[in-house]
């Protein structure tokens, strides 16, 4: 069990945030926008999605780690199927705090309907979070040691690591109010959770004496496990295939709350919440923690002259350092409830009408993780060709990422509607990408001439 989360610690942060409806958010055509604000108004009197498909959605986000670059660092070896690992090719990362975030969505139902100035919605959502964080201390420590100018320096490798694998059971409301001006939306979720892994703390940290050239490293962790489909304990992790069909104690609940506003007949402004709340593990959890909180251990080095011919004392010598590195990086398993946070994010946008099927909107994202916040602002046209098609096209800036181009589509047949949204297409041709996302799916809209017929009507 201590070589999973020495995995999960290390190995995750190679690996593949979280945003992926910076596109999605202004394109009227599609309901799942409702998925970002409770209170957007879909152009459709009622829909059903294709359950499974109705919403397949992959997103990955980093301020400094591309995927291509990941893939360069994995160099072959000549005459073998096998690679090994460049680190040095990652010498971008140094001074500044990598995050990489990833998110996996599915839909399993998704409908909603009106009734008079309501709409009604449910979906039931499967949902993979993954957030890892790395000092930027750590790939210095990497590249350039702990000699020459970082003499002195107190590396902080105060690492972060958060897998939340949950399933949702959504009920929304929404309500037009001052003659349709107004429109406010919530979604209340009964929140099942899958699997978690929860960084409570990771302090670490690591000094070189400029004199002495001892060092000097002080520890203090604590993360959080659990599942519903894997028994974990102490040293174990088994399948649990009974729970995991019939349900473990590890539930929560969130909520969504939205509003948009008609401004002008020209110009729209809307806000949300998304994703707040809870969950409480209670079910199959494992703590590893500190033995030692904040202990510390300084190494002197070893004079290899006081062992040559005597392997006792050189025995006992070694063993007298692994236990002083066991009693600063020690870890005690234990089985203890822990609370987790839906990772919540925020939305503010407005669009400006410049004729009936065609829109400019701006959209402002942000999220909080690990002490630190993640914005994203994105730049976007909306366009409607008759009631077939629909297009958007996107541009986003976003913490170390500059060159987001996004592309949205929506074709209708009738009522079955088809859909692709991404808000990075050039990233995604040329591997070399910090922003990645990509959603697609299968809509039965209905009432969409009434719906439009509606709009149009003058305001009063």
């Amino acid at each position: 069990m201590k070589k999973l989360l020495l995995i999960l610690l290390i190995g995750s942060s190679f690996g593949l945030h979280a945003q992926s409806n910076l596109t999605l958010y202004h394109m009227e055509t599609l309901p799942q926008r409702l998925q970002a604000n409770p209170a957007q108004d879909p152009d459709c009197q009622w829909y059903l999605g294709m359950p499974g498909i109705s919403s397949v959605d992959f997103n990955f986000n980093s301020n400094g780690l591309a995927l291509g670059k990941i893939n360069d660092a994995f160099i072959p070896r000549t005459n073998s199927d096998s690679f090994t690992f460049d680190i040095t090719k990652l010498s971008n990362l140094l001074d500044k705090e990598t995050f990489i975030n990833i998110g996996v969505n599915q839909d399993w139902i998704n409908f909603g309907f009106r009734v008079n100035k309501s709409l009604f919605t449910f979906n039931v959502t499967e949902k993979v979070k993954t957030r890892v964080s790395v000092p930027g201390d750590f790939f210095t420590f990497v590249f350039e040691g702990n000699g020459g100018n970082n003499l002195g320096k107190t590396f902080d490798f105060d690492w972060g690591v958060d897998v939340l694998h949950t399933r949702e059971y959504a009920l929304g409301y929404q309500r037009s109010l001052l003659d349709d001006r107004l429109r406010v939306g919530g979604r209340l979720k009964y929140v099942y959770g899958l699997l978690a892994v929860n960084t409570e703390r990771n302090d670490l940290k690591f000094t070189t004496d400029p004199e002495s050239f001892a060092l000097n490293i002080e520890s203090d962790l604590k993360v959080n496990m659990a599942s519903s489909y894997l028994q974990m304990g102490p040293g174990t992790i088994e399948p649990d295939p009974i729970k995991a069909a019939f349900g473990a104690d590890n539930k929560g609940w969130g909520f969504d709350l939205g509003a948009s506003f008609d401004l002008t007949n020209r110009i729209t402004l809307s806000a949300s919440l998304v994703d707040m709340g809870q969950l409480y593990w209670k079910e199959n959890t494992v703590n590893y923690q500190s033995t030692n909180p904040g202990a510390s251990f300084e190494f002197r080095g070893v004079d290899i002259k006081d062992y040559i011919g005597d392997s006792a004392e050189y025995t006992g010598g070694i063993e007298e350092l692994g236990d002083s590195l066991i009693e600063v990086f020690g870890l005690d398993s234990v089985n203890q409830n822990f609370t987790t946070t839906l990772l919540g994010e925020f939305y503010i946008g407005g669009t400006f009408k410049l004729t009936e099927k065609h829109k400019a909107g701006a959209l402002f994202y942000g999220s909080f993780y690990n002490r630190n916040f993640y914005p994203a602002l994105t730049l976007s046209w909306n366009s409607k060709f008759g009631r077939v098609l629909g297009l958007s096209a996107s541009y986003t800036m976003m913490r170390g990422s500059f060159t987001n181009l996004g592309l949205g589509l929506s074709f209708n047949a009738g009522p079955e509607q088809l859909y692709f949204v991404s808000d990075n297409l050039i990233g995604a041709a040329t591997g070399n990408v910090k922003n990645l996302s990509i959603r697609f799916g299968w809509n039965h809209t209905f009432g969409r001439k009434k719906r439009e017929e509606k709009k149009n009507e003058p305001k009063t």
